[in-house]
């Protein structure tokens, strides 16, 4: 199943969609039509579990057989398919070939640690959103990134048992500004590089995402999904999740180590070689970055 958020031209609040056949059907109005109920959005689905994916499911089917309230994917909105998530996660140097592009060496997994870190919610945005250059850099990158998203809360999660906690995926694109203008003349202290690094991935609109999330029933393996970015219709990055150095399940044991996950979490899987910080070419104002994601959808976004 494909979830979406979305509005029309009639109906400008967001509500909980499915996606079949180039039709989006309102699933909790479909519901209503039905004499059942479902929550309008996304995350709340999630929160019902098991029971809350079959019951969207079997309302999807019936609507797709009567014909229930649905727009063509063309005329609706889109948004991130989950707008409210309790927190975002990211990785950090999670391509060998990413790593080394950046000048590092290749790592040794059994050796290290994930690297983890947060994003505000505010990064959020969807398909065919503007990707905002901030005031505070000149240097913004794209990171074509997989997305898990939590279907189930646990802490101190198994690696086994990591995959039952997938709800979903989704195409997502870490925005990073590589360098910032936010401190000139400061005195400096320990830990500023790292720290400007990490104010770099805050900014508004920094995380599209979307346009689906593909329920992770007809996703067969996360860890086998080729993936490709184009800005303005040239090839950036073009690789495969299996090169990822921390697969999905172990990414998920690790992050519930330190704290505890819950429905509708998005984790981000860390981005392959080709970013644009390699060749000292940032995004500009009017270019179209285009990310698509096996069997997960095609994000598309303008620079402004």
């Amino acid at each position: 199943m494909k979830l979406v958020t979305f509005s029309t031209p009639t109906n400008p609040t967001p509500t909980m969609g499915a996606v079949q056949d180039g039709n989006v059907y309102d699933l909790a109005n479909c519901a209503k039509a039905l004499g059942v109920s479902l929550p309008s959005d996304v995350r709340s689905l999630l929160e019902a579990g098991e029971a809350g994916l079959a019951a969207a499911k079997d309302v999807l089917a019936q609507a797709v057989a009567q014909g229930l309230l649905f727009f063509p994917e063309g005329i609706v909105k889109l948004y991130s398919p989950i707008t409210n998530p309790h927190k975002i996660l990211c990785l950090a140097g999670n391509y060998q070939e990413h790593i080394k592009e950046g000048g590092g060496k290749a790592v040794d997994k059994t050796r290290i640690t994930p690297r983890v870190f947060i994003k505000p919610i505010t990064t959020l945005c969807g398909d065919g959103d503007p990707i905002l250059l901030p005031e505070v850099s000149h240097w913004v990158d794209y990171e074509l990134e997989l997305a898990i998203i939590i279907g189930k809360t646990g802490s101190g999660i198994a690696v086994a048992d990591a995959l039952n906690h997938v709800a979903g995926y989704a195409v997502y694109n870490d925005i990073s500004s590589r360098k910032l203008t936010i401190a000139e003349g400061r005195d400096k202290r320990d830990g500023d590089g790292w720290f400007d690094w990490l104010n770099g991935k805050w900014q508004d609109n920094s995380g599209p995402m979307g346009p689906y999330l593909v329920t992770a029933d007809e996703v067969p393996n996360g860890d086998n999904l080729w993936m490709k970015l184009w800005v303005n219709n040239e090839l950036k990055q073009n690789s495969d999740t299996s090169k990822m150095i921390f697969n999905v399940a172990e990414t998920i044991a690790f992050a519930s180590r330190l704290m505890t996950l819950q429905p509708g979490d998005i984790i981000a899987t860390g981005t392959p070689s080709g970013v644009g910080a390699t060749t000292n070419t940032y995004l500009k104002s009017g270019d179209v970055v285009r990310c698509e994601i096996e069997g997960l959808g095609v994000l598309d976004n303008t620079v402004a």
